[in-house]
């Protein structure tokens, strides 16, 4: 692949990431006010962003490398299940009512 076709491939994985979230019940302002005062959620989002900084610089090393699928796959779907996982606290989310 070349860089490019990275590109476009990053902006698609990261647009279906979002919907994936916002289903979740994570919206931006959330996400932004969740970094800004939750220190586990903010520790989570920031390794989220190095290792996909990581990987996107490695796509443009070396477009050539197909297991940037892998890594970048497996960092989007670590943050989906952390999400997921505490969505009940960072969301304050009272299943219980809800059921």
């Amino acid at each position: 692949m070349t860089a490019l076709n990275w590109i476009d491939w990053c902006q698609k994985q990261l647009g279906d990431l979002s919907v994936r979230l916002s289903r979740q019940g994570y919206y931006p302002a959330q996400i932004e006010y969740l970094n800004a005062t939750n220190a586990l959620f903010r520790e989570r989002f920031e390794t989220f962003m190095t290792d996909l900084t990581l990987v996107m610089d490695a796509m443009a090393d070396n477009p050539e490398g197909y297991h940037h699928y892998e890594d970048f796959n497996r960092i989007k779907m670590e943050l989906l299940r952390f999400t997921n996982t505490y969505r009940g606290v960072f969301l304050a989310l009272d299943l219980a009512e809800s059921a």
